[in-house]
């Protein structure tokens, strides 16, 4: 089996196109995981940062997309989710 993602010897990607094909499919085998409005609770570590104060996210399905909002309970990482569709159309209607 050929690993098709080019890395160091640290095992970082080397290859930022590399970086962004992994992720996008691994978003894709989610969606195919993750039932709609279903997600998982992730903390953030090893360097992650997405926003100033964030700890962790929800990652979860919502109209056959993979969505990453700020988790802002304490919720233990790894414990399964449903989302309400009431937090999507309020963020809607913030755009």
């Amino acid at each position: 089996m050929e690993n098709f993602n080019e890395t160091n010897q640290t095992g970082d990607l080397t290859n930022p196109q590399d970086s962004l094909n992994a992720a996008l499919i691994f978003a894709r085998a989610l969606s195919f995981i993750l039932q709609e409005n279903q997600g998982i609770i992730v903390d953030l570590k090893n360097g992650i940062q997405l926003e100033e104060g964030a700890e962790k996210v929800i990652v979860f399905k919502h109209q056959e997309q993979i969505h990453i909002y700020k988790c802002e309970e304490e919720i233990e990482e790894g414990t399964a989710v449903m989302m309400s569709e009431t937090p999507f159309e309020s963020q809607e209607e913030k755009k």
